[in-house]
């Protein structure tokens, strides 16, 4: 859909350029970069938009569940002093949404109602919850039990709680999915769907003609598929070698056949993507809190250095499938370990076939062209500046 949205639906803005943004103040209100992958997308984001304005300010957060209350009423103070400064003209506050955390969701609520030419969006990086625990304090997050005791069986209220908070507001996804789930859980909002944006941070090798290898790559933690490495392994054939890199993965245990990295800088992207020929991404059920259609950066990096992907239909990777570089591999009726084996045998099958390796390399230049962050951030600029038109 194109052209002016209303709430209850989804589209892409009309094209109104940076003049409906002149004068107006933009607030960002965003993880530190080094709280996680949301915090190493902020600050890529804010860079695309400090870029553009001439009136930006960021008012950052440490990683989710380290607010106590008094911290998130100070940052809601520095927000609102900033709104003040602004003497009357139009204000954009833009927050990142993510599960767990209330460092972005409580500080900006209610701000439209209480401060006249307010505007308010969210990206959402974990729909259709836009925090999914809207209570997770520091004193919860010390007690994780206690957490999921509040939260769990009270789950109509946490949805509830946000459906309150978000009110009428502009939501940003990062993928079709995403936004149909959130137009279902909030049917006041207008959504937006804006792909997560890639860059790449340097020249790589032609898929064909790197090693013949595969890689797992990303942050540890539950989901993400590390703990398969081992029946990855296995199906794999002996000589087609596995390398793994990401925060968390030095910890993995050791195997023949698997080069553990370690966490690896931005820089050292292109040779990593260089020394495998596809990347596997075996991921499962993350939370018992139901289905979410988080964006995948890990999968945004593979796409930034031409890497084809071999892939779960997980949460909203299964839309890749129709644009040609990313390879899904669906479950089915299959439990997670069968679907583990058949990733690896269609792993194996791809890496050995130079021509759906360049078929694929095509494909991904094609996707990497409409996530440039040119592309991305005009979304957000031309969704606001119509937005404060309309106002």
């Amino acid at each position: 859909m194109t052209g002016q949205s209303t709430p209850g639906t989804i589209g892409q803005p009309g094209t109104s350029g940076l003049d409906g943004l002149d004068g107006a103040r933009v607030i960002y209100v965003a993880a530190e970069r080094s709280a996680g992958g949301v915090g190493a997308y902020s600050e890529v984001f804010a860079d695309m938009l400090r870029r553009r304005l001439t009136d930006f300010h960021e008012v950052r957060h440490p990683r989710p569940g380290t607010d106590t209350v008094t911290d998130l009423r100070a940052r809601r103070r520095e927000i609102i002093e900033l709104i003040d400064a602004a003497d009357g003209r139009p204000v954009v506050v833009h927050g990142e949404f993510s599960g767990g955390s209330v460092e972005s969701f409580w500080p900006t609520a209610g701000l439209e109602r209480i401060r006249r030419g307010v505007l308010v969006s969210a990206t959402v990086h974990d729909p259709p919850g836009l925090v999914w625990w809207p209570g997770r304090v520091a004193f919860l997050e010390r007690r994780r039990f206690l957490n999921h005791a509040v939260h769990f069986p009270l789950r109509p209220l946490s949805r509830a709680i946000e459906r309150r908070v978000v009110g009428a507001r502009t939501l940003f996804a990062m993928s079709h999915a995403g936004a149909r789930s959130l137009l279902r859980a909030y049917p006041d909002t207008t959504v937006r769907h804006a792909h997560m944006p890639v860059w790449s941070r340097g020249e790589v090798v032609a898929a064909p003609d790197r090693p013949k290898a595969v890689g797992l790559f990303g942050l540890v933690y539950r989901g993400k598929g590390f703990e398969h490495v081992e029946r990855l392994r296995g199906v794999l054939p002996d000589d087609i070698a596995i390398r793994i890199a990401g925060r968390g993965t030095e910890a993995l245990p050791g195997l023949d056949g698997v080069e553990i990295l370690g966490g690896v800088d931005d820089a050292d992207l292109p040779a990593y993507f260089s020394s495998v020929r596809a990347l596997v991404v075996p991921y499962g059920t993350r939370s018992l809190y139901g289905e979410a259609f988080p964006g995948s950066s890990v999968v945004s990096d593979a796409i930034a250095h031409l890497t084809p992907v071999v892939c779960t239909g997980h949460g909203a990777l299964g839309e890749l499938r129709t644009e040609g570089g990313v390879l899904v591999v669906e479950e089915g009726g299959r439990t997670h370990e069968e679907t583990v084996d058949a990733l690896a045998s269609a792993a194996a099958e791809l890496v050995t076939s130079r021509d759906r390796l360049s078929a694929m390399g095509e494909a991904l230049k094609e996707m990497r062209e409409v996530r440039e962050p040119d592309e991305v951030v005009r979304t957000y600029l031309d969704t606001w500046a119509r937005a404060l038109c309309r106002a």
